[in-house]
């Protein structure tokens, strides 16, 4: 059994009552975080999650909203006295900026008690244990920003990733964000759950092509706060396409597949 936890629903605005993007898949008492957003630690206080039992956290991309409650995250482990090592996957273009801001906020690794390793996410199979296979499949999401890049000649690659975790003959999808529904062409074949953001797609249009390949279990997260306060029509939607299990994601939202 798959078991999902939202941490944080908030789109990239903030919210005085959600976190920012994050959840966790818990398999075989083991839990596997994917994304970091501001209100992380919180809400795992909140939910009364055994953050030492979290022992990987994977980044979709670098936007704040996904990125900065991670390094608060690791500043409670340490205070909590955590002993068990972990894993940081991050886009590959940060890895190195993420080790260097760790040790700009004092999060030295001779006094923290546990051990950390930063990896980079890398397109296709990136990481796997006796539990979980997680690939990753790059996405649009930040080519927006291409023309600023190349003006101004940052060195920021625009990585941007979909995640495909494969666990227990289950087939999860999550994606922090996507520049549209058309990131998702050529992953969704045989997924038992979507957990898509819901900030930067066309929900008709979505759930139409859901409908199509026989994907009836999606979370919506990453949602406007408009959304939220009155989430009918996209459930009318999804009836519509005969979708058939929907959630529109909450903070402490746990969904089992």
């Amino acid at each position: 059994m798959v078991e999902i936890t939202i941490l944080g629903s908030s789109a990239g605005d903030p919210s005085p009552d959600r976190a920012c993007a994050s959840l966790l898949i818990e398999i075989q008492g083991k839990l596997y975080q994917f994304d970091a957003g501001d209100g992380v630690s919180s809400s795992i206080l909140k939910n009364k999650i055994d953050h030492s039992t979290i022992g990987t956290i994977l980044i979709s991309h670098m936007h704040p909203d996904h990125i900065t409650g991670l390094f608060l995250e690791l500043q409670m482990m340490y205070l909590a006295k955590r002993e068990e090592p972990i894993v940081i996957f991050v886009p590959e273009e940060a890895e190195e900026t993420v080790k260097k801001f760790m040790l700009a906020t004092y999060l030295f690794p001779e006094k923290m008690g546990f051990d950390i390793a930063v990896r980079p996410v890398r397109p296709d199979r990136f990481f796997e244990d006796e539990n979980v296979a997680v690939f990753a499949h790059a996405n649009s999401h930040l080519v927006k920003n291409r023309g600023l890049i190349g003006t101004a000649r940052y060195p920021n690659r625009m990585q941007s990733y979909s995640f495909i975790i494969e666990a227990d003959q289950k087939k999860v999808v999550y994606s922090g964000d996507v520049d549209s529904f058309d990131d998702y062409a050529g992953l969704l074949g045989g997924c038992d759950l979507l957990i898509t953001e819901g900030f930067h797609i066309d929900f008709e249009a979505a759930f139409a092509r859901a409908a199509e390949i026989g994907l009836n279990h999606i979370i919506l997260t990453h949602l406007p706060a408009e959304v939220y306060r009155q989430p009918d029509h996209i459930k009318a939607l999804a009836t519509k396409y005969g979708i058939e299990d929907l959630h529109i994601a909450r903070d402490g939202l746990r969904v089992k597949i």
